[in-house]
């Protein structure tokens, strides 16, 4: 019986259809390599005409690497982490890398990643909370360059982009104290993470070393939810305390709906209230959150561009590129003007 599906198009269709020959097909479709404008564009118009397109997969197997780029990304459920991510791959794009995205947990992140080998990838950008060497000795073995997105200065054997988390516990600090708050506690997580457990920790030795005591509330995880509950907590402390610093946006959205719907607190009256990320949400009317931006954007860019000049020159020293970031105040701390 025969199938009614059609033939896949092939370059040597393409070659016939222009009456040219498949070499010349192939450097077409090669940036950088020697053929005639007339040429090129007649194998355009063929290949549109028939429908044809690249395997840039093929292709890669071939050669020594290709021109896809693993993202290796966790918790895309999260507003920062899925614009972060979104931006690295239209950057890819951009720069004539083909993006693969794989999504991990810090159990499986090594299983996953592994079978990126086999695509001979050009290069990889990590952006999950956990630190693991594994991959990066992997990468370093099959000399596959590598970026790392918040997970801590000067790795050995990959560049780096992260956040300034030393100033991160300092802004939080002045947030607060400069708005008039002098009882102050932490929302955060037990997560071991460079870049959310940095600042809860950096926010703590400001505050050791202005010899203010800080209340100490773990949360479950970072998400609203863990927020939202955190609010019974905190609730039973006003008067102890009248600022907190939640580490992340979402934790303290949470908390702001926790705390005024289901316990009647008034915010900043009673309690100011700080975040981080400076997610699209943290603008959104209903909360007008104070917080500290981290720009997403800025770091997903850098990251492709580290990963692309690692390509270029893998025999650079590795580079580490450190983001300012920016108070936001808005309305969940009060107005002192």
């Amino acid at each position: 019986m025969e199938s009614n599906r059609e033939k896949p198009i092939t370059s040597y269709d393409v070659a016939r259809k222009a009456g040219l020959s498949r070499s010349v097909v192939s450097r077409a479709f090669t940036e950088g390599a020697k053929v005639s404008e007339e040429s090129r564009q007649k194998v355009f118009a063929a290949a549109e005409e028939l429908g044809y397109r690249v395997n840039f997969l093929a292709r890669g197997l071939k050669k020594q690497h290709s021109n896809l780029v693993g993202i290796v990304a966790a918790d895309l459920d999260t507003p920062f982490r899925s614009r972060q991510v979104k931006i690295a791959a239209e950057e890819c794009i951009r720069l004539g890398f083909r993006p693969i995205l794989l999504t991990s947990s810090p159990n499986d992140e090594e299983a996953v990643t592994s079978l990126l080998y086999s695509y001979n990838i050009a290069g990889m950008i990590v952006t999950t909370a956990t630190q693991s060497t594994g991959i990066i000795d992997q990468c370093n073995r099959f000399s596959i360059p590598i970026v790392m997105i918040n997970r801590g200065e000067k790795v050995a054997g990959a560049d780096c982009v992260q956040v300034d988390t030393q100033q991160a516990g300092r802004l939080a600090y002045e947030m607060l104290t400069s708005k008039g708050a002098s009882k102050l506690a932490l929302l955060h997580t037990d997560d071991e993470s460079f870049s959310v457990s940095g600042r809860a920790i950096s926010f703590q030795e400001r505050c050791k070393r202005e010899n203010k005591f800080v209340s100490s509330i773990l949360a479950a995880n970072q998400n609203y939810t863990s927020g939202k509950k955190a609010a019974a907590e905190v609730a039973l402390q006003i008067g102890d305390i009248d600022g907190i610093f939640c580490t992340t946006d979402l934790l303290a959205l949470g908390l702001i709906d926790g705390l005024r719907h289901d316990w009647g607190i008034s915010i900043p009256e009673q309690i100011q209230v700080v975040g981080f990320d400076d997610i699209e949400q943290a603008a959104w009317e209903s909360y007008r959150l104070s917080t500290i931006q981290q720009n997403p954007d800025e770091q997903a860019i850098q990251a492709v561009k580290l990963m692309s000049d690692r390509i270029k020159k893998p025999q650079n020293e590795t580079v580490s590129f450190t983001q300012k970031l920016f108070p936001v105040f808005r309305s969940t701390t009060v107005d002192t003007k």
